[in-house]
């Protein structure tokens, strides 16, 4: 009789914390799309009518998860930052989450009197901390010794959206209240369609099953920016269909891209 085991047992190695950091801040941005969605529909149900899009959540009780949700999101793509293509694209639109939160859309096609005085004040705070937050990145590249082109591409980018949202509102206010949400939201899902895209046409990033889920989601995602683009401007009463169609088609990217990366040792955007 030998000593051997005849049928020897596969041990999966425990995730480290690296890969258990990486899920949960996933995971928690699914949570964040999940309190918003949440939060807007009981404001609405009390209200006992359905508000004119997920954005007008601003002006209910649901105003306080609605911003807060979109800062959740910003963060967490931050914190999952790395030195891909993806990962840059997906940087510059953790820095228009916050700009959805501070700019309301317009209801009844003007902003508020009321909350002039929050917007100046969300968008002085975002350029301050925003520009402290470039140049810290940029430092911190710098000691670790990966300030790349692609990085400081990345930072200029970013910053001149971080700049850029103020100066328009000291240059036409009027404009921004106007366009200004709108702007950022159509800004923010159309990078999250090029991630999806850029995923699609990398062969090596996925399986070709996933890739063409990828890539139905980044043609949806495009579809649906145009349609709200057009009933906005068309103050068609459909915004809230739109919203609707691209926060479910922003979590079933990110799900997808979750799944994807789960057992990955050293995570990151594909």
């Amino acid at each position: 009789m030998g000593g051997g085991t005849a049928g020897a047992v596969t041990q999966v190695a425990p995730a480290t914390s690296l890969a258990r950091t990486y899920r949960y801040v996933r995971l928690a941005i699914l949570g964040a799309v999940l309190a918003l969605l949440v939060s807007v529909t009981a404001a609405a149900l009390t209200a006992g009518t359905a508000p004119e899009s997920l954005s007008a959540g601003f002006y209910t009780p649901a105003r306080t998860v609605f911003t807060g949700s979109l800062f959740a999101v910003s963060l967490a793509l931050l914190a999952l930052s790395g030195r891909s293509v993806p990962q840059a694209l997906l940087d510059i639109a953790a820095v228009l989450a916050p700009l959805i939160a501070i700019i309301p859309t317009p209801v009844g096609g003007v902003v508020p009197v009321a909350v002039h005085a929050d917007v100046v004040n969300g968008l002085l705070t975002f350029a301050i901390v925003g520009v402290a937050g470039v140049v810290a990145a940029l430092l911190v590249a710098r000691a670790q010794r990966t300030l790349t082109r692609g990085v400081l591409i990345t930072a200029g980018a970013a910053g001149a959206l971080i700049i850029g949202f103020p100066l328009w509102a000291a240059a036409d206010q009027e404009s921004l209240l106007r366009f200004g949400h709108l702007a950022a939201t159509l800004a923010f899902f159309a990078l999250i369609a090029a991630v999806a895209g850029w995923t699609a046409c990398a062969p090596s990033s996925s399986r070709p099953t996933a890739r063409g889920i990828y890539a139905v989601i980044a043609v949806g995602i495009l579809a649906a920016v145009g349609f709200l683009f057009v009933v906005f401007l068309a103050a068609l009463p459909l915004v809230l269909i739109g919203e609707v169609v691209l926060l479910l088609l922003f979590s079933a990217f990110w799900i997808v891209e979750t799944v994807q990366t789960w057992n990955d040792p050293d995570p990151r955007i594909r």
